[in-house]
């Protein structure tokens, strides 16, 4: 019976010593994010969408053909978030084939004037004539940069995903792994953009261009 504990005790120790804990910190593993995504170009369709089903749980370091994740929490009613448009747009494009990046875009719920439609976030993504963006003050193609050619948009209105990843303001940047790990934290890194974090922790090997 003693034997038996012991070797109960063994099993459970070995089975959570590579268990990756929960969390929005450098080598936590993020809660999942899903809900519908518009592509650029999409029309009015919108698509399923799961974090977790586009991550490689097998990845690992060296492997330079897997992709990396941008997770950016905004909304189209951020005056912020309309500037930095142009930056997503070339960050975007820059890293085309190596890293994927998600705007997970948001509303407020203690605000009133955070009141994004469908119709508005692809109008923010797109560049198009739509005015509501920038707390409904501004048309969504008068934010900076192009379209959003290289950027998913999913709709977390209802700011359930925001909360679970403890946002409270936008735009707020997250890098992943291909294994859907974080390991770069805006919030944590002060002094430290999104380019220069992408440059940093990003592997550039085998890219073209």
């Amino acid at each position: 019976m003693v034997m038996g504990v012991f070797l109960i005790a063994v099993m459970i120790v070995f089975s959570t010593t590579d268990a990756i804990p929960m969390g929005v910190d450098e080598g936590e593993m993020p809660p999942n994010i899903e809900g519908k995504a518009h592509r650029n170009g999409a029309g009015t369709s919108w698509e399923n969408f799961d974090l977790y089903e586009l991550t490689s749980t097998n990845w690992t370091e060296g492997d330079y053909n897997a992709t990396w994740f941008v997770i950016e929490f905004m909304s189209t009613d951020c005056p912020v978030c309309m500037g930095f448009g142009d930056e997503m747009e070339e960050l975007s494009d820059v890293w085309s084939g190596r890293v994927s990046f998600i705007a997970v875009a948001v509303d407020f719920q203690y605000n009133d004037e955070f009141t994004s439609t469908p119709e508005e976030i692809i109008a923010f993504q797109e560049k198009t004539d739509f005015m509501g963006c920038d707390h409904g003050h501004s048309n969504c193609n008068e934010r900076d940069g192009g379209p959003h050619t290289n950027v998913l948009y999913v709709d977390d209105r209802d700011a359930s995903s925001m909360e679970d990843w403890g946002v409270s303001g936008t735009p707020t940047s997250f890098i992943l792994s291909p294994n859907g790990v974080v390991i770069w934290n805006q919030k944590n890194n002060a002094g430290e953009d999104l380019g220069e974090a992408l440059f940093r922790v990003v592997p550039a090997e085998g890219m073209g261009g």
